[in-house]
């Protein structure tokens, strides 16, 4: 939605004005699955599918609605406290709890409007947008001078603490230091990144599944769980600081399914390494090996792609002009990402979305994606 209509939204809801307009990406993840969480490496980007929130001071409490879901519960950004609904209104009262407790002062409550273009459970992360964009509104409002380095990490405590999601920083991160043209090389355990330029004939392309993702808060934190427990069978601080030949000579040890749960981490921390100097040299082969076998590794080891995410990447990587696939974000549904030749990006399409059909019956989607910014004031 152009900012004139966010802003005549805004106006017909609450009869004047907003204040503040910010905008914040949603993101995919080249490579690098649930690694975040265990101090590991991933490799964002910030992506053009993002939402925008209008917003004003309120004199009431903190009135929240979307252009795509209606109204949201109210909240008194003073007063809340973790589980107080299951409203997407959480993520907005998550994060105004989280920055009350940073600066330890109240702040104020806030009308919103949000309109996004993140489509939702696929997997590109609409909830750190959220969260970010509700950071950048409350710095502006509040002068607070906090940098999105931050509002990330005050993000992962709104998710992780409020939210009740035992996640990593990754998401946040990526819609708050996007870069455009860049992915992002990111160490989860110093926040240190580096930005490698995606070649400009490579497409980014988001390839949904349009099977709703499933994984619950439960699944996720018990491999959140399963790779603290093989963390304390290796001894290592977190399974960012083993490698294969220690997990091996402990393998008698550790639970068959620990094990796995461990193995896809400590190699897929590999994947991410190696992959970034494959994007940097263009050595689109070890590209499309790296991502094939990060989706096999998700696939068997960590049990979190289905059938329609093993489908989706299948018909990706035998279609035409593909560089590399596999399944993004946690699992369970949701959508793959795609390199592919931009001038084969139409038929790539056509026929990755074909033979999806013809294998699950279902009517998938596909779009490009630009790589962008990270989350910021459009306007004040």
């Amino acid at each position: 939605m152009p900012v004139g209509e966010i802003r005549d939204v805004f106006r017909e809801i609450y009869g004047r004005d907003p204040e503040v307009v910010g905008i914040a990406p949603g993101r995919i993840n080249l490579i690098g699955e649930h690694t975040d969480y265990n101090d590991g490496f991933v490799f964002p980007a910030a992506i053009d599918r993002g939402l925008a929130i209008a917003a004003c001071v309120s004199d009431g409490p903190s009135k929240t609605y979307s252009v795509q879901l209606g109204n949201a519960e109210e909240f008194d950004v003073a007063d809340v406290k973790p589980g107080f609904t299951e409203t997407w209104s959480k993520y907005g009262a998550g994060m105004g709890w989280a920055i009350s407790d940073l600066i330890e002062s109240k702040l104020p409550n806030l009308n919103v409007v949000v309109d996004s273009e993140i489509p939702i459970g696929s997997g590109v992360s609409s909830s750190a947008a959220l969260e970010l964009a509700f950071g950048v509104v409350w710095n502006y409002v509040e002068k607070l001078t906090l940098d999105n380095r931050e509002l990330a990490r005050l993000g992962q405590i709104c998710e992780n603490r409020f939210v009740g999601v035992n996640s990593g920083i990754m998401d946040q991160m990526a819609s708050a230091m996007g870069r455009n043209g860049h992915a992002m090389f990111l160490d989860t355990r110093t926040l240190q990144m580096e930005y490698v330029k995606v070649p400009s004939d490579l497409a980014v392309v988001l390839c949904d599944t349009k099977k709703e993702r499933a994984l619950t808060t439960s699944a996720y934190n018990e491999r959140r769980t399963q790779c603290e427990t093989a963390a304390q069978y290796l001894g290592v601080r977190k399974l960012r600081d083993a490698d294969m030949k220690l997990l091996d000579s402990t393998k008698r040890h550790l639970p068959e399914v620990v094990y796995r749960r461990a193995k896809h981490v400590i190699t897929e921390n590999q994947r991410c390494v190696d992959f970034k100097e494959a994007l940097r040299g263009r050595d689109y082969e070890a590209i499309g090996r790296l991502m094939k076998e990060s989706h096999v590794s998700l696939r068997d080891d960590y049990e979190v792609s289905c059938a329609e995410l093993d489908a989706m990447a299948e018909s990706a990587w035998a279609a035409p002009g593909c560089v590399g696939a596999r399944m993004t974000g946690a699992g369970f549904g949701g959508a793959c990402v795609a390199l592919v030749q931009k001038d084969l990006l139409n038929p790539f399409i056509t026929a990755t979305l074909s033979v999806y059909e013809l294998a699950t019956g279902r009517e998938g989607d596909a779009m490009s994606c630009i790589i962008v910014d990270g989350a910021r004031l459009l306007e004040a």
